[in-house]
Order: C-alpha cells, then sequence, then structure tokens
C-alpha cells in the first residue's frame, strides 16, 4: 500500500489549496469589479472631461471681459522754440503716462453657432457616459467569463478527483490479483498508468484554474497574488427568448447608441458649418482711463476717461468656397456615419442570432449529458462490482471509467457554453452593466 501515499498525498495538497480563503459569489465579484476594474476607473475618469467642457461659456454664448492696464516713464531731453520767441531747453525732462481701461465683447448672434454648439457638447458628454457604460458591460462581462470558467475547473477538478480515487481502487485489486496469480500483469500496469495520468491530468487543472484566479484578480482590480476562492454552480438562464432580447440589442446596445451618438455629433457640426455663411452681430463697450504728466513742453497735464460703444456687424461674402467644402465634407461624414450604424445593425442581428443558437444547443446539450451521466454512473456502479467478483476485465472497467471522466467533462463543458452564449447576449443588449 506504500505506492500509494504519494497520490493520497497529493490529493490532499489539492483539496487544501483552497483553504482559509474568503469565499466569493459572482454578484459580490461583480460589485467589486465595477467598483475597482482597472478600465473602468479610467472610463469613468475620462467621462468628466466632456461634462466639463459642457456649458454655455465653452458654447461662446457670454461675454468676454478684459481689463488692461500700463504705466509707463521716460526721460527725455527737450529743445523747444515757440511762436513768441520762446526757447526751453531742459535735459532729463520725466514723463509719466497711466492707461488703463475695461472692454466688453459679446457676440449676440453667430448664425446660431453657439446653440449648434451646445447640443454638440451636450452630446459629446453623453458620448462620454455611453463609452462608461459599454466598459461597464465589457468587463462585467469579462468576469463572468473568469468566474464561470473557474467554476468549471473547480468541478472539474473535483469530478477528476472523485474519479482518481475509483483509478485507485481498481489499481489495488489488480494488484492483489497479480500477487494471487488470478490476473496478469499487464492488467496491474495499465492500472498503476491511469492512476498517473489522471494525475497528471489533476496537475493541468490545478495550474489552469490557478492561472484563471490571477485573472479574475486583475479583473476585479486587485492583486493577482491575492488567494481566492469562489462559491457558487453553473446556471445558465433557460427564460430567455430570442425576440425580447433582440428588441434590447436593437435598442440598448452600447456600440449601436455610440454609433448613433456619433452621428447627432456630426450632425450639429453641419449645424455649425452652416452658421458661417449667416452674418454676426457683436456689441463693443470700452472704459478707458488715460494720464500723462511731463516736467516740460506744452502740455505738462492730461487725463481722459470715459466709456464708448459700438456695435460690430460682420458678413460672410466669399471666402475662396471653404464654407461649402466643409458643409459637403459634413454631408459625406453624415452618409457614411448612417451606413456604419446600418451595417453595426445587422452585425448584431448575426451575431445575437449566433449567440441564441449556440445557447439553445448548449442547453439542449446539457439537458442530453446529464441522462446520460446519470446512466454512466449507474453503469460504473455495477461494473465496479463485477470487476470485484471477477466478472469483468480491468480493460473494460477502465474504459467505463474513461466514459464516466468524458460525460462529466462533456455535462460541464455545455453548462459552461450555455452560460456564456447568455452572458453574450446580455452583453450584445447591454444588460449587465
Amino acid at each position: 500500500m506504500r505506492k500509494h501515499r504519494i497520490p493520497l498525498l497529493l490529493l490532499v495538497l489539492f483539496a487544501q489549496s483552497g483553504m482559509a480563503q474568503t469565499a466569493l459569489t459572482l454578484e459580490d465579484a461583480i460589485r467589486m469589479g465595477v467598483q475597482n476594474n482597472f478600465q473602468v476607473q479610467i472610463e469613468r475618469t475620462n467621462k468628466q472631461r466632456p461634462a466639463i467642457l459642457n456649458n454655455w461659456g465653452t458654447a461662446g454664448m457670454w461675454p468676454v471681459i478684459n481689463i488692461n492696464a500700463l504705466q509707463g516713464i521716460a526721460s527725455n531731453s527737450l529743445q523747444q522754440k515757440l511762436a513768441n520767441g520762446t526757447v526751453i531747453e531742459r535735459d532729463g525732462a520725466i514723463l509719466r503716462n497711466t492707461n488703463a481701461g475695461m472692454a466688453i465683447s459679446w457676440r449676440i448672434f453667430d448664425g446660431m453657432r453657439m446653440f449648434a454648439t451646445k447640443k454638440r457638447l451636450e452630446e459629446l458628454e453623453r458620448n462620454g457616459e455611453l463609452v462608461f457604460r459599454r466598459q461597464i458591460n465589457t468587463s462585467v462581462f469579462e468576469i463572468i467569463g473568469a468566474f464561470q470558467l473557474l467554476l468549471q475547473l473547480e468541478q472539474q477538478k473535483k469530478s477528476l478527483q472523485e474519479s482518481l480515487k475509483l483509478f485507485q481502487e481498481r489499481s489495488q485489486i489488480a494488484e492483489g490479483r497479480f500477487k494471487i496469480g488470478s490476473a496478469s500483469k499487464t492488467e496491474w500496469l495499465q492500472a498503476q498508468t491511469d492512476v498517473q495520468t489522471q494525475l497528471s491530468n489533476l496537475m493541468d487543472l490545478n495550474n489552469n484554474e490557478n492561472q484563471v484566479k490571477t485573472n479574475l484578480n486583475h479583473l476585479l482590480g486587485i492583486d493577482p497574488e491575492k488567494s481566492i476562492t469562489i462559491s457558487g454552480t453553473i446556471q445558465p438562464d433557460t427564460t430567455l427568448r430570442y425576440e425580447s432580447i433582440r428588441e434590447k440589442v436593437l435598442t440598448g446596445n452600447y456600440d449601436l447608441l455610440l454609433a448613433q451618438s456619433e452621428l447627432s455629433i456630426l450632425f450639429q457640426n453641419k449645424r455649425e458649418v452652416l452658421s458661417q455663411r449667416l452674418p454676426a452681430v457683436t456689441l463693443n463697450g470700452n472704459y478707458n482711463f488715460s494720464q500723462n504728466k511731463n516736467d516740460a513742453g506744452f502740455t505738462l497735464f492730461s487725463r481722459n476717461n470715459g466709456p464708448n460703444a459700438s456695435v460690430g456687424v460682420t458678413i460672410p461674402l466669399f471666402n475662396g468656397g471653404n464654407n461649402m467644402r466643409q458643409q459637403q465634407i459634413a454631408d459625406v461624414s453624415i452618409r457614411s456615419q448612417q451606413i456604419t450604424i446600418d451595417g453595426l445593425k445587422n452585425q448584431l442581428k448575426r451575431d445575437l442570432l449566433n449567440s441564441y443558437n449556440t445557447y439553445k444547443n448548449a442547453l439542449q446539450q446539457a439537458a442530453l449529458e446529464k441522462q446520460t451521466l446519470k446512466l454512466i454512473e449507474e453503469n460504473h456502479l455495477i461494473a465496479v462490482e463485477r470487476f470485484k467478483k471477477l466478472n469483468i476485465t480491468s480493460i473494460e472497467l477502465r474504459q467505463i471509467q474513461l466514459d464516466l471522466i468524458n460525460s462529466q467533462t462533456r455535462y460541464y463543458g455545455a453548462l459552461f457554453i450555455a452560460r456564456m452564449a447568455e452572458a453574450e447576449m446580455k452583453l450584445l443588449a447591454g444588460m449587465l452593466e
């Protein structure tokens, strides 16, 4: 029996590898990911920029007010001869001048450009929010994928550990038969080989599980070295209907909403271009203060101050046809974006149909494999008893055991495929945020 201590020790190590850790449900993982996922944090920060810019000041609604001031001093040499014969000569005469003023410029009409700009800024803010929501939707999908894959691997590992016990039991029986001379050594060696093969498979599963855990940690925004355990089962939602999901995809898909938002922005860009063909009216107001002091000269002191106002009208007549070309470019961009939206809708319908067919097929396959698994489990129990009574060979029992492992793998694989197809449909419909 000493030969089996190492395999049993490995089983204990594998079983203890997930102990002393905090269990994490899928709901917990999603909440953590929405808060801590790095890409979500980046988009949460990025959406602040268009929100800051979305105001009437950026759109050009408000006046521009400036205050200017100047204080100057100069030293001059003065030579003057007046008409009455007076001669003035002065070296180092100081001239001091002070100028200050406030200017207001307010464009009260610009061909409705400011309203188009404000609308564009509002759409850009909405665009930033949509990008943020899309990232949440995508990150949640990735978290679901990693979480469900981890559940699948853990279930496969659990099943493989149980199967390994059966392989070890067969190896013990085959060894006993060989020693008493009722079976060949070949059966015993084959049984030992199968045990080693299953141990190798268990090691591969454990390695895959560790890699998926580190990936899940990254998606949750936590240290990849942190040890976590999860709890839950792979349970696809069997109530999804194609018609209802299709409607949500065409109204809630974030890529489609972003494309429509881009189209709205292009329309506002065109309005801004068209506004350049209309007159612009600007109100100007100033209040100026000017003072000069001179130590010598005809004027020793002067001061002027007071307000003034004006109205400026700009009428565009010709600028080389640039406005017309800009309008043509805007029209081309709008047509291109409309085609993009049509193509995106068609692509979404294709992706949804493929996902739904995969989903339905996987559900049917899972139901079939569940029934098959029950049959194989019952057959395996009977086969083990028959093997103990020498009614079947070790090779026959080995094939039944392999069928059991394969059936378990197919069953959990079908559940995983159905669950991910469900998640993909909800991703297309924008339902995962």
